[in-house]
């Protein structure tokens, strides 16, 4: 891991303007670490000079001189998990179809558990902890009412210091995880989150920012797209892209999952021992 010798926090205020007060000279400046779509890294690389701005956008390397990508949560997440994949791969026939795990309620997040919920067959948690950021879609109205109406009956959320605990059963009893990532707009940001399945060894779609998958794709990760339909990755609008997401996991339930996972075994390895090597090369 890089050492960082400042976070985007420390250079601004309580409103996250940037405050030049707070600069100090050759800055490694982590921009890496939340999802930042607004133009804040490239405004901060004009101002900083003679410092470093890493993005969690494979997009943004290079397009200033001293602005860099970095896959932070790659890095962080091979700290955190542990080598169970071979747990998962050795047990061919799964309990769930899929899981989906989800922590803070986001937008995105409530509008997508209101579509599968109900799915038989699932292993689904969700929590009532409400977290309304800008980056993400609207909730329509009946969205709303119907949150209200079930958000009471929801767990809050508990801090699990057990993160590196891939071991859990939605990476090692389902066939698919559906991953449901922090945001849904624009500029690339993968975090833990995908990584969990993929070091799992399991079949995955994720409901995340447009090109996340042609990014895997990128570092040679088998997305599966002779089995999944991952077209919803290059759709710019996230509720179409949540729709398509949802259309292609639905397809996805009615193949034979159990020969699926037969037949995709030596694949998934493959891409869990990826993981578990150095795939970035930095």
């Amino acid at each position: 891991m890089i050492d960082f010798t400042h976070s985007i926090k420390d250079l601004t205020d309580d409103q996250w303007n940037i405050d030049l007060s707070k600069f100090t000279s050759n800055m490694t400046i982590n921009g890496c670490h939340e999802h930042y779509g607004d133009g804040m890294l490239e405004y901060l690389a004009e101002l900083a000079t003679d410092s470093i701005i890493y993005s969690h956008d494979p997009e943004d390397d290079n397009k200033l001189p001293n602005l860099k990508f970095y896959p932070f949560y790659y890095y962080r997440s091979k700290d955190w998990f542990k080598k169970t994949h071979q747990q998962n791969i050795n047990n061919d026939r799964k309990t769930y179809d899929f899981s989906c795990l989800n922590m803070s309620a986001h937008p995105h997040r409530i509008s997508n558990w209101l579509l599968i919920k109900d799915i038989p067959n699932s292993l689904i948690t969700f929590h009532n902890d409400e977290k309304f950021n800008n980056n993400n879609i609207k909730l329509t109205d009946s969205e709303q009412q119907l949150w209200t109406l079930l958000k009471g009956n929801l767990p809050k959320r508990k801090f699990d210091p057990e993160l590196d605990d891939t071991s859990d059963l939605a990476y090692t009893d389902s066939y698919i995880n559906l991953v449901t990532e922090t945001t849904v707009c624009n500029k690339v940001f993968v975090t833990e989150k995908t990584w969990k399945p993929i070091a799992s060894g399991q079949l995955f779609l994720v409901l995340g920012n447009p090109g996340i998958i042609g990014h895997l794709r990128s570092i040679g990760i088998d997305c599966f797209d002779d089995i999944i339909d991952h077209s919803y990755d290059s759709i710019e609008d996230p509720r179409e892209r949540m729709f398509e997401v949802n259309q292609s996991l639905d397809k996805l339930l009615r193949e034979d999952l159990f020969t699926l996972n037969i037949i995709t075994k030596q694949r998934r390895t493959k891409n869990a021992e990826l993981f578990w090597s150095d795939l970035y090369e930095l």
